[in-house]
């Protein structure tokens, strides 16, 4: 006696692998990108980007070099510190701007000292945009920023010279780049004012463009 037929049973549907799409779209909320300024930087950005530059120069120089290492690279806390402080631009184009800012104050370094004997007749901030061309100079280069990136060049001329530790201060907390004090604001100076005094024209052999 032949087995009476049997129903064919319909197959179980398999529920459809997760979305990579989602997946990707939650991971993107989880990690936010920033939307970085582009165009070109106001003197508070400026200014702020140098007080950075300033700080994280300070924080490397009272700590040994294997706890710099395990903490954020240089330019990353540089950029942190910048969008704690309104500055919303990427660490390459942080990186970027203290180059043309050094190149920029070499420059006009190299031509006041060539120029201190004159009593401030020829100084750079005297001197209309063309004259500033014509003698290979930034065009227009303030005299806040110019004074800021020069006490960040001095600070390291002093660390390169100080051979004694003992006359290193103690080292202090970590920088945090949102509690890190918030640069001061300062007010344009006159056109006509005196130029500052300024150290040693050995002192641009600490940075390196």
């Amino acid at each position: 006696m032949s087995n009476p037929p049997t129903t064919p049973q319909p197959q179980q549907q398999q529920p459809p692998p997760p979305s990579h799409t989602h997946r990707h779209h939650h991971h993107q909320q989880l990690l936010p990108t920033r939307d970085y300024q582009k165009g070109n930087w106001t003197i508070q950005e400026t200014l702020t980007l140098i007080t950075a530059k300033k700080l994280n120069d300070e924080y490397r120089t009272t700590r040994p070099t294997t706890l710099i290492a395990a903490g954020k690279l240089r330019w990353n806390w540089i950029e942190d510190y910048c969008w704690a402080h309104g500055c919303y631009r990427s660490q390459n184009q942080c990186n970027d701007k203290w180059d043309n800012l050094l190149r920029d104050y070499k420059k006009v370094h190299r031509y006041q000292q060539s120029r201190s004997s004159s009593n401030g007749s020829d100084c750079y901030w005297k001197m209309e945009r063309h004259e500033r061309k014509l003698c290979n100079l930034p065009s227009n280069m303030y005299r806040e920023v110019y004074e800021a990136v020069n006490e960040v060049v001095q600070m390291r001329y002093n660390n390169n010279n100080n051979n004694n530790p003992s006359d290193q201060h103690p080292p202090q907390q970590q920088l945090s780049a949102a509690q890190s004090p918030t640069p001061v604001k300062i007010p344009q100076a006159s056109p006509v004012a005196a130029p500052r005094t300024e150290v040693s024209g050995n002192i641009l052999h600490c940075y390196k463009l």
